[in-house]
């Protein structure tokens, strides 16, 4: 692999380390439980990836870079979304764990699940403009249900490759899952005008 190819592989972990760190801190927070974030790899995709194996939730996002808006995704396996959610709710940790084994979402499961997909949508904001001395932005675009293998539904930019993030997390008590960042490339701020 060239040096130049190593320098953007390097940071693209950089940079899918501390949009992952930003959200398992603040969500945690949020939460009030532990959201450790144990291992975090990336690499760059032409394509979508998919969550396998499980339902996930892909918690959707626009990325606006230097004015122009493109998407990317979270996906969080559905029985660790039901538990962000239910937390949210403040339930306790015996409520939680039953709820964790739903299929259906009620009323208000799916309303805290959408407050848990704006919530992911701040502190990818936050650690966005952090990163790019603000000219790169996030915003939540709502949530969706995916069957395993099946890739979230939002628009891809032509020849904008996927930074995919894959992160090993562990919510409080609960068995570590995998969970999958999908963000736009972003290029390099363009040079000042002299």
């Amino acid at each position: 692999m060239s040096p130049t190819g190593n320098l953007a592989a390097d940071q693209d972990l950089a940079l899918c380390e501390a949009l992952l760190r930003r959200i398992c801190e603040d969500l945690g927070l949020l939460l009030d439980r532990p959201l450790e974030l144990e291992t975090v790899s990336a690499a760059r995709s032409a394509f979508k990836v998919a969550g396998e194996r499980s339902v996930h939730i892909a918690f959707k996002f626009g990325v606006t870079v230097d004015g122009q808006v493109q998407h990317g995704a979270l996906l969080v396996p559905l029985a660790d979304s039901i538990a962000f959610a239910c937390y949210l709710m403040m339930m306790t940790d015996e409520v939680v764990t039953a709820r964790r084994k739903d299929k259906d979402l009620d009323r208000a499961q799916k309303d805290a699940m959408v407050e848990v997909c704006n919530l992911l949508g701040g502190s990818l904001d936050g650690a966005l403009r952090d990163q790019f001395q603000k000219r790169v932005s996030a915003r939540s675009e709502g949530c969706q249900g995916m069957r395993p293998g099946a890739a979230p539904a939002f628009e891809r930019a032509s020849g904008v490759e996927l930074v995919i993030g894959r992160a090993k997390v562990k919510l409080h008590s609960f068995p570590s899952f995998e969970m999958l960042l999908m963000l736009p490339a972003i290029p390099p701020a363009p040079p000042a005008a002299a």
